[in-house]
């Protein structure tokens, strides 16, 4: 089971009883792959779990999933999570990045997982690319952050603890981006290439902005709290 962000619904309705539902969903469909709109019908309303299933087709490829709306006594009429099963296959939507992660980076990897949704895997590996320069860029004093690519995830590599593996994870994703960004009808990025490029980039993105900064608040938390 999958939780579904409320910003892919696209149209909201009512039961009788006055619960809101999701009736438009936008999602990856978990059997053919491609992103689609997902109108829903409710099947039940179950008072006891206070949750509204809801059934749809896929108008892709017609076969079926399901969702769920879950409420809380607090929440009245309105749902507070949304689920959906079977889970899209892969999960690249619901990146949701915190403030923490600049912006453009945001965008970029926005960018880089609607090309691969949309089946443009020599777009996915060029975004991907793009994505990586802004991840190191911003990670550079703005008096370095010229050069190429290669040559900024090495000066982040002397400033900043990175273990080996991330940095073969950056020279990977650099290198696959290079393939994506020139014309070779024998060697384009593949389905697989461009799945594991994005991913690991939500990987490089959530260790090198996100972990730190929830660091950072968990230690401004614990020093906030007195002395047992």
């Amino acid at each position: 089971m999958e939780n579904i962000p409320f910003s892919a619904v696209r149209q909201w309705s009512k039961t009788s009883q006055n619960y809101r539902f999701p009736a438009s969903v936008n999602q990856i469909c978990p059997h053919c792959g491609d992103l689609v709109t997902f109108t829903t019908a409710v099947a039940s309303n179950d008072s006891s779990t206070k949750s509204i299933s809801l059934r749809s087709a896929c108008p892709s490829c017609h076969d079926y999933v399901s969702f769920w709306a879950v409420r809380t006594e607090e929440s009245g009429g309105e749902p507070v999570e949304f689920f959906m099963y079977p889970k899209s296959k892969p999960v690249l939507l619901a990146a949701d990045f915190p403030e923490s992660v600049p912006l453009a980076i945001r965008k970029s990897f926005d960018s880089a997982a609607s090309s691969f949704i949309t089946k443009n895997y020599p777009a996915t590996a060029v975004m991907a690319r793009r994505t990586l320069e802004g991840i190191f860029k911003y990670l550079l004093p703005e008096d370095e952050r010229g050069g190429n690519l290669a040559g900024s995830i090495n000066k982040v590599m002397k400033g900043h603890d990175l273990a080996a593996p991330l940095s073969t994870l950056a020279h990977a994703i650099r290198g696959g981006g290079n393939l994506g960004a020139h014309f070779d009808e024998e060697n384009e990025p593949t389905e697989a290439m461009a799945m594991q490029m994005v991913e690991l980039l939500r990987y490089l993105i959530s260790y090198l902005y996100v972990l730190p900064n929830q660091i950072q608040e968990l230690e401004t938390s614990l020093a906030k709290q007195p002395p047992a």
